[in-house]
């Protein structure tokens, strides 16, 4: 029996923005359940062109559209908006902007 690690991850053991709260100011109003709905693009990555995604470093720049020459480095966090419900990805640019201190014109997640 041989223990094969280098092959791709499964998505149970893909990473979940769950995993990086502590490292991110942008992450801290969201639930558990919300962040473990939100997988990182995995290390070494490299992101579609014309996809969208967001960095989590990088509050200011938000959510940009790959020009196909960028690679996920080794702790860098990414989000894809492909992987993500388009009511999380909104509430995550509306994180940004707070971060930021910024006024955010996008809308509100509604109440329950």
């Amino acid at each position: 029996m041989s223990d094969d690690s280098s092959g791709p991850q499964t998505v149970a053991e893909r990473r979940t923005a769950k995993d990086v709260r502590a490292e991110h100011r942008v992450l801290l109003s969201f639930s558990v359940a919300d962040l473990g709905a939100m997988p990182l693009v995995s290390e070494n990555t490299r992101l579609v062109r014309g996809g969208w995604y967001l960095d989590l470093h990088d509050p200011a720049r938000a959510d940009f559209i790959a020009s196909g020459d960028e690679a996920v480095e080794p702790g860098q966090h990414v989000l894809a908006r492909k992987e993500v419900s388009a009511e999380l990805w909104d509430e995550l640019l509306r994180a940004c902007d707070g971060v930021l201190g910024r006024p955010s014109m996008r809308r509100l997640r509604t109440a329950v």
